[in-house]
């Protein structure tokens, strides 16, 4: 059966924004928090770029939570609570990462149903991550929670999820369709559509009629009409 591939719009630039604020900012936290750990000499500096990373995953982070009650469509908080018709695409999306991508990879719009709930565990551990950094300094215990250790484990916890989640984009983008990547750059995904669901123009037939082969004169006529 013909197919035709569709593109359309699915990421607004905003939501972009945010994105590509809290993927670049995760990553450079991780970098230069494993350096503060890890390399006393860089320690200092790490620790100053540390900071400057924190600065734009706030800003990421505000800018998402804005989207998710103000924002339009998809980018709303209340599209990525998985519906209960969206759980046979969830099995199917756990299976096609399990299988290295070998079982198909089902259809969706704009969010991943399987990621939907990781996705604001992610904004949630990542919210506790800024908080746990900018108490611990002054208020290094809370509630008996010696708050270096505990942004230390949300920290192993958050690269675990951006592993995952970095292996499922790429996965998605060998093996799918749809151009995850791409689309979180200039915000298009790409749909197959099937060729018979679309509208057809409505194209004049031409046809013959056996009366009209023969007439008074013995010539032959032709009509047109449509069918």
């Amino acid at each position: 059966m013909s197919e035709q591939i569709r593109r359309v719009m699915v990421w607004s630039g905003w939501i972009r924004l945010a994105h590509w604020s809290l993927a670049g900012s995760t990553l450079w936290l991780i970098a230069t928090g494993w350096l503060v750990a890890n390399s006393p000499a860089m320690a200092q500096t790490a620790s100053e770029l540390h900071y400057l990373g924190a600065g734009v995953l706030i800003f990421g982070l505000g800018l998402r939570l804005f989207l998710g009650f103000f924002g339009n469509g998809a980018e709303r908080f209340e599209h990525m609570l998985p519906l209960e018709s969206e759980w046979p695409a969830i099995r199917a999306s756990l299976l096609f990462y399990l299988s290295l991508g070998k079982a198909p990879l089902p259809n969706w719009f704009a969010h991943n149903p399987l990621w939907k709930l990781l996705y604001l565990l992610l904004f949630l551990l990542l919210g506790l991550l800024a908080l746990s950094g900018w108490l611990m300094p002054g208020t290094p215990l809370v509630w008996r929670f010696y708050l270096p250790r505990v942004h230390e484990w949300l920290a192993t916890v958050v690269l675990i999820v951006t592993v995952m989640h970095i292996y499922s984009v790429v996965l998605q983008d060998m093996k799918g369709g749809a151009a995850d990547t791409s689309a979180m750059i200039n915000g298009n995904r790409y749909f197959a559509v099937e060729r018979e669901g679309l509208i057809a123009p409505d194209v004049a037939q031409v046809s013959v009629r056996i009366d009209d082969l023969t007439g008074p004169t013995g010539s032959a006529k032709s009509s047109k009409r449509n069918d």
